[in-house]
């Protein structure tokens, strides 16, 4: 994500957290499609709540992604590796580190932290799955939150770089060759492949029918075909600060594909 941080709305921890523009507009999608679902799912709730549960489910949304990025953020304080600020944006949040880390292991410590989290908070969610009927706000919310944090934890493991998994598999061929170049580079291009074949898929998707879910991943395949490229073309430049990206992409995108709100019957 280039472009300025945005809006500072506060600190954790002491790491500086904001909102970049584009966050604005895919937090209203987000509550606007959640809103529409929750009203095709459960048709005896006043208009008041189907919008009140699709706010607060978004913000929830959202706070599962800074959960997200403040897991890595916190494994890499732990190796005292600065971490300049945490911004959400429309593809999800980038925790942007000081420099890179030191070893392979800590590489793989802090990119595993991420999914590690988001899987608890699909335990949680569940849990609370088990308290709250499907039928009462909290129980429909918290089915919702359990879903996404799964694939969003899942959907980022693939190994290709800027994915967590791609930084994870960085970090397995670094510690197995030794050779920090090789591993970026192996990374990189297992990214350009992944970023590929979501383009690939997008547009099939696109032509078959679901044209909204296949535009979006096509996006999100750029997205990350042009991270990927700019690793690659780095790898022999000196190590800058960069930033740790745990994208929404596909986050939003296994969201919308596996809970892509119905469309109202007869539209």
């Amino acid at each position: 994500m280039d472009g300025g941080p945005g809006i500072k709305i506060g600190r954790i921890l002491g790491i500086p957290i904001y909102l970049h523009a584009s966050w604005f507009i895919i937090f209203a999608l987000i509550t606007f499609s959640l809103a529409k679902q929750f009203a095709y799912q459960h048709s005896h709730w006043t208009d008041a709540q189907h919008w009140a549960a699709g706010l607060i489910t978004s913000l929830l949304f959202f706070g599962s992604v800074l959960f997200h990025e403040l897991a890595h953020s916190v494994v890499a304080l732990r190796y005292r590796i600065p971490v300049v600020s945490i911004t959400l944006f429309i593809f999800g949040g980038v925790a942007r580190i000081g420099r890179e880390p030191a070893s392979a292991k800590q590489e793989f410590n802090i990119a595993i932290a991420g999914p590690f989290s988001s899987y608890l908070l699909a335990g949680g969610f569940r849990l609370l799955m088990g308290v709250f009927p499907s039928s009462d706000m909290l129980g429909a919310l918290a089915e919702w939150l359990s879903i996404t944090n799964l694939a969003l934890a899942t959907f980022n493991l693939i190994p290709g770089f800027p994915l967590d998994g791609g930084r994870i598999l960085r970090a397995l061929v670094w510690g197995v060759t030794g050779d920090f170049a090789r591993a970026a580079r192996i990374a990189a291009r297992s990214g350009q492949l992944v970023a590929y074949g979501l383009i690939v898929f997008g547009i099939w998707r696109s032509l078959t029918g679901s044209f909204r879910d296949g535009l979006w991943l096509a996006f999100i395949g750029w997205f990350l075909l042009t991270a990927a490229q700019e690793s690659y073309a780095q790898v022999h430049e000196p190590r800058p600060a960069h930033g740790r990206a745990s994208h929404l992409a596909r986050r939003l995108q296994l969201r919308s594909a596996a809970h892509r709100p119905p469309l109202p019957p007869g539209s």
